[in-house]
Formats: C-alpha cells, structure tokens, sequence
C-alpha cells in the first residue's frame, strides 16, 4: 500500500474546502428563494384580502343608499338591506369572512349637550343618576363642549377632567354624532329606552313588540300609550361598519363610519372615517 503524500493530504483539504463552500452557497440560494417566494405570498394574501374586505364595504355603501329610495321612513337591521350584508363570521376554505354594522345612532349623542338645551340636560341628568353617577357631570360635559364643540369620541372627555369610571358607565348609553341626529327607538337599548319614556313598563313592553315584528311604528308606541320621546325617531344615517377578511396567511380588518344624506332631493353615502389594520405572519428568516 503506498502512503499518502502531504500534497495529497493537502488536495483533499482544498477540495473538502470547495464543497463546504459550495454546499454553503446551495443552501443560501435556497433559503433566500424561499425568503423571496414568502414575501411574494403575503404580498399576494395581503391584497386579495384588502380587496374582499374594500368590495365587502362598497357592497354595503350600495346597500345604504338603495335603501334611502325602498325604505326612507324607517331604519333597522332586519331590513332587506342590512339582511344581505350582515355575515356572522364564516370559514371558507381560503380564511374566514364576516360583515358588521352597528347603529351609531341607537344611543344618546353627547354633543347635543353643546347647545346646553333644558331637554338635553335632564336627559343626561337623568341618565348619570340611574347610572348611580353624579347628574353634575351632566353641566360639566356641556361646559367643556360649549368651548371644544362636537367631540369625535366621548372617550376624549377624559382629557378635560371627566372621571374614567363614569365614561365606563357611560360608554354602553352615549355616542359622539358626527352630524345631527335623533335616537333610533328601532335599536335603543331597552334601559335607555326606559329613561326616555320615563316608564320600564311601556319599554318593556315596546321592546317585546320590536323583538316579535323586528321593528316599531309610531302605531305601536300609540297601542301601548306611550308618547313619542323628545330626541327620538325612527331612521339612521350614521353606521359603524367592522369587516374582517383572511385568506392564506394575511388577515384584515377594516373599520368604517358611514354617514348617509338624504338633502335637498341629494342621496349619498358618505366615508367619513376609515381604518385599516393588517395582521400577517412574521417573515421567514433570511
């Protein structure tokens, strides 16, 4: 057997050498392939999903505004409308998929305390005090708008002094109204209801009606002998949409006020605020 010289011994060497280094640069290749084939995925998912959640808000934009010409006296979420919008959240083989709409104007605006009205006052009054509240809070409130006017959120009367435990108490029963506008009886909640009609009975009794035929007349309310309440109607032009859109591995939720007009023989739907938040996986690392 003949013994291995040291040039020998020092050729291997370099050629275990060059397949270490080549081997190297094989699985750099591929890991970045893959790092670049991972970025072109979340991209793809990302705008298929921005674009089911945007066509999903444009769907109920139309919605809205072909219901200001079928049925302009009255506003519920168990019209035809809202019916064919509204998707309880489901689980499609690309993701999942779900539509909300919320009637901004199923509660109390706040910003009517601005023009410091008698009526406005004691409502609020009243509210803070079944609230166990101090009703003061009501003048307060009314101070800080006459010098801010309309808020945009009631969350921001914290900054001008209003305790965090009484916006808590609040925040089930008041909304901060973009435009004006009066409180729907077809989607008050029944202990705000209550308070407007200064009687649990009739809102009880109000509330089994709208349960059984999905919304109130101004006949019902006169069947069970209960007034209208002042700052109550029975329309909305201001609604909360919340979409959430996944496919693959991107997700999207978009967050929408619309506000509908219906003036001067003009009807539109109007996208007052909008907010978009992505969730994707981290990227692969590199």
């Amino acid at each position: 057997m003949t013994a291995r010289t040291d040039d020998e011994g020092v050729v291997l060497i370099n050629v275990l050498v060059v397949l270490a280094i080549a081997g190297g640069l094989m699985l750099l290749l591929i890991s970045t392939q893959e790092a670049a084939l991972d970025r072109v995925t979340r991209a793809r998912d990302a705008s298929i999903v921005e674009q089911i959640a945007l066509g999903a808000e444009a769907t109920v934009v139309d919605a809205l505004r072909r219901d200001l010409d079928e049925a302009p006296d009255s506003d519920h979420l168990n019209e035809p409308w809202a019916k064919s919008v509204i998707q309880s959240e489901v689980i499609l083989p690309t993701g999942k998929f779900s539509v909300t709409v919320t009637d901004v104007q199923s509660k109390f605006d706040i910003n009517q305390l601005a023009g410091i009205t008698a009526a406005s006052q004691d409502f609020m009054q009243r509210l803070l005090t079944a609230l166990d509240k101090d009703p003061q809070i009501a003048s307060q409130i009314a101070q800080i708008l006459a010098v801010t006017g309309p808020l945009d959120d009631p969350g921001d009367l914290e900054a001008f002094g209003i305790s965090p435990e009484a916006l808590a108490a609040l925040a089930p029963y008041i909304t901060a109204l973009p435009v004006a506008g009066t409180i729907n009886l077809n989607s008050v909640d029944p202990f705000l209801l209550g308070l407007m009609l200064k009687n649990r009975s009739l809102a009880a009794q109000l509330v089994r009606l709208r349960d059984s035929r999905g919304a109130l007349t101004l006949d019902d309310l006169n069947d069970v002998g209960a007034l209208r309440p002042q700052n109550s109607g029975f329309t909305s032009n201001v609604y909360h949409v919340d979409i959430l859109a996944q496919a693959g591995v991107a997700q999207v939720r978009i967050q929408t006020l619309l506000i509908r007009r219906n003036t001067l023989g003009v009807k539109a739907v109007e996208i007052r605020q909008r907010r978009l938040v992505f969730k994707t996986p981290e990227p692969a690392s590199e």
